[in-house]
């Protein structure tokens, strides 16, 4: 694809992650951070795979004066997800809307931030829009909502939402699991005039509406001493 763009001399995007962080030692992430990775963990062939796209983007920017964006995206949610796509988001969502508990990995203390689809669609466009000597020098940058919550009140919330009876259970926690993650977005608001603007509750509720009609059937209809 690169080569692609160079011969076209096109604008070229790389989605990259807020994966390529790690395990962050500094805290909220800066797009100067460097990352804190363990090359041979379960998650390796994600994270290092997205830092190589990455090395490879400033090459051909670098060898071939490509005009390449490259965007950090922290975790995204919202309508038309796939329901089983093992996301905690979604699972939650289609846990409670089953019935089923919400299982948090760990004690749920380690946190993430998580964004509305539209206004990661808004800071995408953002990139792509944005003149070359606007961002010439200003990639990375991390497109995410910097408000911070745990997994745990994310099932909280999730519950409240959609099912206040279910049930929350714990599970061993998962290999290389990030502690923390939230995003500096200064480079965002500075660069190219972006933020969030949907809070948490109220994309869930038009996530959860999705998802309740995609499953039909599946969904168990609640108690009467449960509120909806």
């Amino acid at each position: 694809m690169l080569g692609l763009a160079k011969r076209c001399r096109a604008r070229f995007l790389l989605t990259s992650t807020s994966e390529v962080y790690g395990d962050p030692q500094q805290h909220p992430q800066v797009e100067s951070y460097w990352g804190h990775v363990n090359p041979i963990g379960d998650r390796a062939c994600y994270d290092e795979g997205k830092r190589v796209a990455e090395t490879l983007v400033t090459c051909y920017k670098h060898e071939h004066a490509l005009d390449g964006r490259i965007v950090r995206i922290f975790n995204t949610y919202g309508p038309r997800m796939a329901l089983d796509d093992g996301r905690v988001v979604s699972n939650f969502v289609c846990a409670a809307l089953r019935g089923d508990p919400l299982v948090v990995h760990g004690d749920g203390t380690q946190t993430r931030s998580f964004q509305y689809v539209s206004d990661l669609v808004r800071g995408l466009m953002a990139a792509m829009d944005a003149d070359s000597d606007q961002v010439d020098g200003c990639m990375p940058v991390n497109i995410g909502n910097p408000t911070e919550f745990t997994i745990l009140e994310l099932a909280e919330i999730v519950r409240d939402l959609v099912r206040p009876g279910a049930k929350i259970e714990h599970a061993p926690r998962t290999a290389d699991d990030p502690a923390q993650r939230r995003p500096d977005i200064g480079r965002a608001k500075a660069v190219l005039g972006w933020e969030p603007t949907v809070p948490l509750r109220e994309g869930l509720a038009l996530m959860i509406d999705d998802f309740r009609a995609r499953l039909g059937d599946a969904v168990t209809a609640p108690t009467k001493k449960q509120k909806v």
